[in-house]
């Protein structure tokens, strides 16, 4: 019965373990992407960047390198904001303005 408050419940469950993985910083998928990459792209950069492309995220799937990106990013939840970005390692641009007199 749709009135039934237990069921609303089990049907907003999955949507809230969901939003848990996905979105919180301090646990989940957020947890163990992005920034936290940089070990592994440190270490084996040729090989970590093989498997990334292969290997889904959050849904198993075998043959994940062949799905298009814009499945990965809508179907597979595979957003930008989980990949390891790295920073530019040039020299720090300072100023070099001078004072006119």
């Amino acid at each position: 019965d749709i009135t039934d408050l237990l069921w609303w419940f089990s049907a907003a469950s999955p949507l809230f373990t969901m939003h848990v993985l996905l979105n919180l910083s301090a646990t989940g998928v957020a947890q163990a992407n992005g920034k936290s990459l940089k070990r592994y792209y440190d270490r084996f950069p040729e090989s970590y960047a093989a498997y990334r492309s292969s290997t889904s995220i959050l849904i198993p799937m075998v043959g994940y390198r062949h799905v298009p990106i814009i499945l990965k990013r809508t179907i597979f939840l595979d957003f930008e904001r989980y990949e390891y970005r790295p920073r530019p390692s040039g020299p720090v641009q300072t100023s070099t303005r001078s004072k006119a007199d």
